[in-house]
């Protein structure tokens, strides 16, 4: 996750990485993760995270890193559900696929950052207001956030 700071409402994409940042406070950079999900932002991510993110989560309830698991997933499905400041986006799978196979195939991802790039693309690309306005992308992973520049998002 970039240092920047949103200075301007920009509809940003947000990462797994990012989210579950957000309800680890012993990860390092919690602290922004957590800014990011204040209501003046215009936060989106793909369905596919809810499964992620609960996964680390029961991870680290099971190690000890996270003491009130059912909380905080309480606290997930409210920051993720409808009235919560993080939309959540899905695509036919067809229509993911072929861009995540590029998208891995050109910056070596792993296949679910893939996944979010491309998901990123057809899905919250369709969703600025202007043209012109460019997607932010918001993610821990140093090498997600390479290619997410080279796609052409802002990073977050």
């Amino acid at each position: 996750m970039g240092g920047r700071s949103l200075t301007v409402a920009m509809l940003t994409y947000v990462d797994s990485s990012v989210l579950t940042c957000a309800y680890l406070r012993d990860e390092p950079g919690h602290g922004r993760a957590r800014e990011l999900l204040d209501p003046d932002h215009l936060l989106v991510t793909g369905t596919l995270t809810v499964v992620e993110v609960t996964g680390v989560l029961v991870r680290a309830a099971r190690t000890q890193r996270l003491m009130d698991l059912d909380g905080t997933l309480a606290a997930l499905s409210s920051d993720l559900g409808e009235d919560g400041p993080v939309t959540l986006l899905a695509a036919p799978r067809e229509a993911v696929e072929r861009p995540a196979t590029e998208i891995v195939y050109a910056h070596a991802l792993r296949g679910l950052d893939a996944i979010h790039l491309a998901l990123a693309e057809i899905a919250a690309i369709p969703l600025l207001e202007e043209e012109g306005d460019k997607l932010g992308f918001a993610s821990r992973d140093r090498f997600q956030a390479q290619a997410a520049e080279a796609l052409g998002f802002a990073l977050v």
